[in-house]
């Protein structure tokens, strides 16, 4: 399998540097400002860049719905990662500034719903999401700009793909890259459950300065894919050194993900399956990143 590594994704520190020289262009100092005056403005404009967060503003909306059970598009609940995560995500907002809603419904799904995102973070959800007039609002709204998160089971949705590589819904197969087409197999740890190491690829400023080069993810699941002709233009963002757990996994294994697609910014990482995920500080983190970058397809 060939993973092109484009330079697509601008980055949380990027952002950084935006909101900092931002800060410091809007501040005027008077020539005529004693010197202590000049200093202390000096003091807080930089302490407002310390302390201002990259996503502070974002809307940012969370569906924790579960669709409808097919034969294509078996339903799976992730029961207990949905539920660590609808408690986690609030203090993350809340941590980070964003306006942040969540619902188990789609009812957001229209044009004037939608309207009101800049991103929206499909969380392991699995079967039939969505209905016609919904998928074609998220569709007009990715052209337009929307953010995409992914986390893990999404890929379970809305995945049927016949045996000439076709989608019933083609624009979230290209949306993603990828949809699920198996777990894992038997290893030498079982299936699942077991730490693998994650190895975030260069260039740097492709993730943020709190994420290590190389770090433990502690609870692992990892799926095989049916592959769109799009996933070739993905960015990849973090590798999974697998094979010793999933020798029949493909090398090399990427587990994070990102591109623009159709007009808007898509982030998808295949980490997730576990409530212990939620809280492990680098995947924290990790989510973090990819919602702010997610965020920035809406200023392009």
């Amino acid at each position: 399998m060939q993973i092109m590594n484009k330079s697509t994704c601008l980055t949380s520190t990027t952002v950084r540097f935006a909101v900092r020289g931002s800060a410091l262009s809007a501040a005027k100092i008077d020539q005529s400002m004693p010197v202590v005056m000049k200093l202390l403005l000096l003091v807080s404009v930089l302490l407002m860049v310390v302390t201002a967060s990259p996503g502070s503003g974002i809307r940012v909306h969370r569906i924790d719905k579960l669709g409808e059970h097919s034969e294509t598009s078996p339903r799976f609940d992730h029961t207990e990662a949905r539920a660590e995560a609808t408690r986690v995500f609030p203090e993350l907002a809340a941590q980070q500034g964003w306006n942040f809603t969540q619902s188990s419904n789609s009812d957001i799904f229209t044009d004037e719903g939608l309207a009101e995102i800049d991103v929206i973070i499909f969380d392991n959800n699995t079967g039939i999401l969505f209905d016609a007039a919904e998928q074609q609002a998220f569709e007009t709204w990715v052209n337009r700009g929307g953010g995409v998160v992914g986390i893990h089971g999404v890929t379970h949705a809305h995945k049927g793909v016949d045996e000439a590589n076709q989608a019933e819904w083609p624009f979230w197969y290209g949306l993603w890259g990828v949809l699920h087409q198996s777990g894992p197999q038997d290893g030498p740890n079982g299936r699942r459950g077991y730490p693998d190491w994650i190895v975030m690829q260069p260039p740097a400023e492709e993730w943020s300065d709190e994420m290590p080069r190389r770090w433990r993810f502690e609870k692992v699941e990892w799926y095989f894919w049916n592959y769109h002709e799009s996933f070739g233009d993905k960015h990849v963002i973090a590798m999974g050194e697998v094979q010793a757990n999933q020798p029949g996994l493909p090398v090399p294994y990427p587990v994070t993900w990102c591109s623009r697609y159709e007009g808007g910014r898509v982030w998808y990482t295949n980490m997730g399956h576990y409530a212990e995920n939620y809280r492990q500080r680098e995947f924290i983190q990790h989510l973090v990143d990819g919602v702010n970058w997610a965020a920035r397809g809406r200023g392009e």
